[in-house]
């Protein structure tokens, strides 16, 4: 049985920019609305096509400094397996992977290994920036059928959940794994504990919790030999699983089982009925908040989980004709974000403006925005960051 988890109304697909006002305030939209049942397993209940979801796709993860830190941290992590073909799930312009290439060739210097590096990714904008830095590149989405080598390691972040034919990409990881997964996702626990609802669009499926993939896991025999949890996305999972006997620690495993325990403990103690209504009231309260300021205001980030928040917000140029968005993607500028009218800029934009107030939608980069809107900017106005809760930084 399905139960109501989460109802968003109508919302547009959020990484499809618009290219005028007109056009965004009159986009197409879609019922966003994610189910929940007694397995735990929560996922959207209307699946819209991929060639509408991923018809154009502007983000590049190289404009985010911190994901280069994350992916730095992560090398660290692997530095010492065996490392001879590694595959980035979802890579999109090879920023994991050239991490990963820069780091090897400094730990090795003129010992540097032949390794392949593969990154298969469902949008062919990013053919090219791979083939330029060395890195092959696969344009598909993630499956059984590719054509691509065994890999000693692979790794995907923030891609899990985009994944609806999800036994078709698990039986695809057990074909092709010769080593360790490395599976990152934004951890619905967390989602759920502190109201981010903005991490529900159409482009995400599936809201992963523990237990209903520790029963995929043990489905395509795959072990989970370690896990953490970092602050990426607003906080993330990250599991290193196995298919190799071998690489199985039996003390290391306990411990392992012993945080899984936990957390599943935690996970079926959810109210999972109240996030809804616990939503609902949040969104008001952001809105009459933004709304009452004093002065001008803009918001930071062309995200999808900004298009999300202000869609829900229903924030536009008729409640706030002089509102826009800054990011730092040149292929975003003279874009608008869907469903709002609000026209997105570079940073220069506020040399030229009286803004008073900006609202941070990216607020899982909310240090690194802040420190360089006030140091790189010179802006001088308040700062707010809405999620998980109202706070002038």
């Amino acid at each position: 049985m399905n139960n109501l988890f989460l109802d968003l109304g109508n919302q547009p697909i959020v990484n499809n920019l618009c290219s005028s006002k007109n056009e965004s305030i009159n986009i197409t939209k879609y019922p966003l609305k994610a189910i929940y049942n007694s397995d735990l397993l929560i996922n959207l209940n209307l699946e819209i096509p991929p060639d509408i979801l991923y018809k154009e796709y502007f983000y590049r993860s190289s404009i985010n400094i911190p994901y280069i830190k994350h992916c730095e941290d992560m090398f660290e992590t692997i530095r010492h397996l065996k490392s001879e073909v590694i595959i980035d799930i979802g890579g999109n312009d090879g920023t994991l992977l050239n991490t990963f290439k820069r780091k090897f060739r400094i730990l090795e210097g003129k010992n540097n290994l032949k390794r392949r590096y593969i990154n298969v990714d469902a949008s062919s904008s990013f053919y090219e920036v791979n083939k330029k830095s060395g890195i092959e590149f696969k344009n598909n989405f993630f499956n059984e059928y590719i054509d691509i080598p065994k890999a000693d390691i692979i790794t995907s972040t923030n891609v899990f959940q985009h994944t609806k034919d999800i036994d078709s990409f698990l039986k695809g990881i057990s074909k092709f794994l010769d080593g360790i997964w490395i599976l990152e996702f934004p951890y619905t626990l967390t989602t759920i504990e502190t109201l981010q609802f903005d991490q529900f669009y159409h482009e995400h499926y599936y809201y992963w919790l523990l237990t209903p993939i520790e029963k995929l896991f043990d489905k395509y025999d795959l072990k989970i030999i370690n896990i953490s949890r970092n602050n990426s996305h607003g906080g993330s999972l990250r599991l290193w699983s196995t298919n190799k006997e071998k690489l199985n620690n039996k003390k290391s495993n306990q411990q392992v089982m012993n945080i899984i325990d936990q957390l599943k403990r935690k996970e079926a103690n959810l109210n999972f009925s109240k996030f809804n209504e616990n939503v609902k009231t949040f969104i008001k309260k952001s809105r009459e908040f933004i709304l009452s300021l004093d002065g001008e205001t803009a918001f930071f980030g062309a995200a999808a989980k900004g298009c999300v928040f202000l869609n829900a917000l229903q924030l536009n140029t008729d409640n706030m004709p002089k509102a826009f968005v800054i990011d730092d993607t040149p292929e975003k500028i003279g874009k608008f974000v869907p469903g709002t009218g609000f026209e997105i800029v570079s940073r220069n934009r506020l040399k030229r403006s009286s803004i008073k107030n900006i609202i941070i939608l990216a607020h899982n980069f909310k240090d690194y925005i802040r420190d360089s809107l006030i140091q790189d900017s010179n802006y001088e106005g308040r700062i707010y960051i809405m999620i998980p809760e109202i706070t002038e930084l």
